[in-house]
Order: C-alpha cells, then structure tokens, then sequence
C-alpha cells in the first residue's frame, strides 16, 4: 500500500469528562452575534444535566435551556497537534431564541422612575462629602446639562427641522414589504381564518412556476418506479409514500404539490453545486428551466463574475439561502399533509437532528406536539419512543412566531 493510499490517523484519546464542561448555543443558521453580547450559563440546582442560557446586547436578548425529551449526545474535543492526542468533553445542547428587548415581556411589578429631587440630593451630597473623582463627575455633569427651558423657544424649528428630514425615509407598509423579501419563511397571512391561508401555496410557490408544473403523464403512469422516474427527484421517501395515495385519489393539485417538493428535495440534496449546468445533470434535466430558474432566484445567493453566459454563472447556498429553502419545503409539506407533519421521519430524510427541523418549523409559527396515542399505536411505537416522536401542526389563529432561528446553531 503506497503512502497516498494510508489514510488512516491514530489518536490517542487522553481523557472523557464525564460532566458536562461546554455547551452547545442551538440557533439559526446564518445568525450573526455581534461580539459585544455578554453571555452566562447557569445550572439548575436540584435538575442534574439542565442548564440555562443567557446573553444580551443593546438591542436582542439570547434565551435557551435544555429540554429533557431531546438527546444532549454532543462531544467537543480539543486536539493537541504534537502528541496525536485529544480531550474529549460533553456538551448538552441548549436550544436558544432571539427576542427583541421592545418586545420582551416583563413579569416583574413595574417600577417608578425616580424624579429630579433625588438626584440633586445626591448632587448636593457629592458636591459637600464626595471624593474628587466624585465632585469632577458633578461640575462635568452640571456643565452637560441641557435646560429644557431654553429648548422651549426652540421647539417650533425642531419639529419643522425633523418632518423635512424625514419626510424621504420609506413608510412603515414599505418597510414590512422590504422586509418580508428578506425573510427566510413564505409571506405570511397573520389575520387568515382558514389555515391554507396562513401561508397560501402562491407565496410558496408563484403562480407561473405553478402553471408549469404537468403531472398528466405522472398520474396516467400506472408503473410505480417509472412515476418516480418522471419527478424531479425521485429519491424522497416523503414524496414516494404519497404520490401513490394521491394519484388513486385523483388529487392533482397534490400530486403538482409533490413534484414541487421533489425539486426543493432535489436541491437541497445537491446543495453543493455552484452552478446551473450541474444542478439540471444532477436532477437529470427533469424540471423545466422556469422552475429550475425560479428555485435559484429565491434560494441561492450569486457569486460576483464578470464573465460566461447567465446560465454558466456560479452561486452558493449560504446558511441563509438554505434555511430558507427549508422553510418553503416544510411550509409546503404542512399543506400536502394538511397541516399535521410528523417530524422524525422527515429529519431522518434530510439528516439532520430533529432539534434543527423543530426549530425552523418554529419559525413557521407551527406548535410542536408528540405523537397521540392513536398515531403512536399506528406508528408501532412504544409509550418511551412516542415521547421523543414530535408532530408540527399549523393551525388558525395563528400565533406570530417570536424571532428564533432561525435555526440552529
């Protein structure tokens, strides 16, 4: 065997902590922490393995702690490069959410600001009792003052000054607009009645990428492994279990659901390539250039390059674009399974930990539940696996989502 062939490396496993040392911050993909936020674990006194998490900054506090039902199987290791050898120790996961501090509620009594007579008391005291320290900290204070009095004839301008210079800043309705392009989950309907409303299968998928989506050819095949040929992706174990139950339905609006959830599976399967020419050869050259064009507008991010024809040019899937694939696929999934999604088998599918789907259906506004007794019993599963067996069901009203993410660590 030549050197190039002997890949295999000897580590020596120094040591295993047997308590937990680290943790592991479950958030969004994508999600970038300004280095000025401060955080502090804490460990639950009475609860062995429970830890909570907290950190904040100016604008966004950061909450999280451990869940009993999910498996904390992380392991950091520290890798000393001289002596071959590692640290082994481990580390719970502590899923975590984002809250703006303006919308934070607070459960404490609220407390009466203190007036102005206290703190000239206070002044008064420092001026005759304080250190020097404290009586330069007065005069800078007394010098920095602004007397509102003065402010008072000037009042008219202020107002005058600020309209004129915000008479060009965009509206609140141009803002939210702005914003929802930039979101990682389909436009959501707050105010919808009816659950297919919340998030319409338009905003999931645009009507002209819908129109070209034709499934005849599909549901008149009657061979099983030749209908799976004729999708996009023909290796989602979601998609094959139900396109047969569909077309012996005669559901075409699900059966053209599938397909388009065949493409995103495709996609995300092939989330490596970085460029269009490998994506269509991997698919097979099976979607249409409109659906294939549309997926890479929504969900892929353009490498700066000067040179080729469009459909040469490079992209990538950031963490962003990728989370937001996922929201669409599993937005898409909740309508073709009327809004009641098992969890487990999907996470499985896209391996990943079900901790990072429950997450980003979270983002979708979706409540997690465990599976009931009549699933569990269907399933097979025991009373301890149908514990841990999650289920996200989208329902009406519906709750707007608190900022999370994302999304994992």
């Amino acid at each position: 065997m030549g050197k190039k062939d002997n890949k295999t490396t000897e580590l020596k496993v120094v040591s295993c902590s047997k308590e937990p040392e680290f943790v592991v911050g479950s958030f969004f993909n994508g999600l970038q922490i300004p280095e000025s936020t401060e955080f502090d674990l804490y460990k639950h006194k009475h609860h062995k393995g429970t830890y909570a998490l907290h950190g904040e900054n100016s604008t966004l506090e950061y909450n999280g702690e451990t869940q009993a039902d999910l498996q904390n199987d992380y392991l950091v290791a520290f890798y000393d490069k001289k002596s071959r050898s590692v640290q082994l120790f481990r580390a719970p996961v502590v899923p975590a959410v984002v809250t703006s501090k303006e919308n934070r509620v607070h459960k404490g009594p609220k407390v009466r600001s203190k007036g102005m007579r206290s703190v000239e008391q206070r002044n008064a005291l420092g001026r005759e009792f304080g250190t020097k320290k404290v009586k330069a900290k007065i005069t800078s204070y007394d010098k920095n003052r602004i007397d509102s009095n003065r402010l008072e004839e000037m009042e008219v301008d202020i107002v005058d000054t600020v309209q004129s210079s915000t008479s060009v800043l965009p509206s609140r309705q141009e803002l939210e607009s702005a914003s929802a392009v930039s979101a990682v989950t389909p436009a959501v309907n707050a105010l919808a009645t009816n659950v297919e409303d919340v998030y319409s299968l338009e905003s999931i998928i645009p009507s002209e990428e819908w129109e070209s989506i034709r499934v005849h050819a599909i549901m008149e095949e009657s061979d099983k492994e030749q209908r799976l040929e004729m999708l996009p992706y023909s290796k989602s174990a979601f998609v094959s279990k139900k396109l047969s139950l569909f077309i012996s339905a005669g559901k075409t609006t699900k059966v053209q659901m599938l397909f388009y959830a065949a493409l995103l599976f495709g996609v995300y399967a092939n989330r490596r390539c970085n460029n269009k020419n490998k994506l269509m050869e991997q698919l097979d050259n099976k979607p249409s250039e409109i659906l294939v064009d549309g997926v890479l507008d929504r969900f892929t991010a353009a490498k700066t390059s000067g040179f080729g024809k469009a459909k040469d040019r490079s992209f990538v899937i950031d963490p962003f674009h990728e989370d937001k694939l996922l929201c669409f696929l599993l937005a898409l999934t909740l309508h073709i399974e009327d809004f009641q999604v098992q969890i487990n088998p999907l996470a499985n599918e896209l391996n990943m930990k079900p901790t990072r789907l429950i997450g980003l259906f979270r983002a979708l506004g979706a409540t997690i539940k465990p599976a009931n007794a009549g699933m569990a019993e269907a399933l097979g599963l025991s009373k301890r696996d149908a514990a841990t067996y999650k289920v996200a069901v989208l329902k009406v009203p519906f709750k707007q989502p608190e900022m999370v993410r994302r999304r994992v660590r």
